[in-house]
């Protein structure tokens, strides 16, 4: 049986201009970090964190810092499995980050 954590959902909001926060949700990015622990030892387990941001860099600075600040070290969370992709389902192939947290952007974006 296969136990999956998902880590915290990221996104540094503080210091949003009024514009980026209206702004549609197909212009934001996705970034998802999935660690696979090499010192857990139970089959299947992985943790997933993920990032939203207004640029490809944000995004991924958002994955990368909520995965790094939970339990594990920068350079393990950069060396596990990273997607990226923008919020808007003609991302291919890629799409599945659109389908798996579209709701979740506009939730914690206020995005159109």
């Amino acid at each position: 049986m296969k136990a999956v954590s998902f880590g915290a959902l990221s996104l540094g909001l503080l210091g949003l201009s009024a514009e980026v926060l209206a702004a549609p949700c197909s212009s934001y990015y996705i970034s998802e970090v999935t660690v696979v622990s090499a010192v857990d030892t139970e089959a299947g387990r992985v943790q997933t964190f993920v990032g939203f941001g207004a640029s490809r860099e944000e995004a991924e600075k958002n994955a990368l810092g909520s995965c790094s600040h939970i339990q594990l070290d920068l350079q393990t969370c950069i060396d596990s499995d990273r997607l990226l992709a923008r919020n808007a389902p003609s991302d291919e192939p890629l799409g599945s980050l659109h389908t798996k947290y579209a709701k979740a952007v506009k939730r914690i974006t206020g995005c159109d």
